[in-house]
């Protein structure tokens, strides 16, 4: 099934019946569908500009533990093919409040120097006394922090 054959599906049988599916390296759900994981897995729903959809996309290795989950949560999966899974329950409702666009870029740390670059940021941010009585030295070190981050973010 194509992703729009799936939400087609999913809408005509007003989320009786959910879909599943590996595409690639992740199992993706579209519409009610992600929003029923994100709300069981606490996972993060996207919202796709080009078309008026959602979708919620996890890798292979979590599959185990999310179908473990959302059976524990009375969810029942049953398995059609390698390639496919259906399921029902959970509340399907789409609440856009939930889902990220998925045109945002998230930070990425690749290597161990961004990683301590990263929690030294963080430390000097923690650090910051929001109760002294001088904001002078407060604004400086807040626009230095500003210009730390903002070099090391990708464009």
């Amino acid at each position: 099934m194509t992703e729009q054959e799936i939400c087609n599906e999913q809408k005509a049988n007003g989320n009786s019946k959910m879909y599943l599916q590996l595409r690639g390296t992740f199992w993706n759900c579209y519409d009610g569908g992600a929003f029923v994981i994100a709300r069981i897995m606490n996972y993060q729903v996207k919202r796709l500009k080009t078309v008026d959809r959602y979708k919620l996309g996890f890798s292979k290795a979590a599959l185990e533990k999310v179908l473990c989950s959302t059976g524990a949560e009375g969810v029942c999966w049953n398995k059609e093919s390698d390639l496919c899974y259906t399921f029902s329950g959970g509340d399907p409702t789409i609440d856009p409040l939930m889902a990220s666009d998925a045109g945002d870029q998230e930070v990425v740390v690749n290597t161990t120097a961004d990683y301590r670059m990263l929690c030294n940021l963080r430390k000097e941010l923690l650090d910051i006394n929001l109760a002294e009585a001088s904001f002078t030295e407060l604004k400086a070190k807040v626009r230095s922090l500003q210009v730390a981050c903002l070099a090391h973010l990708p464009i």
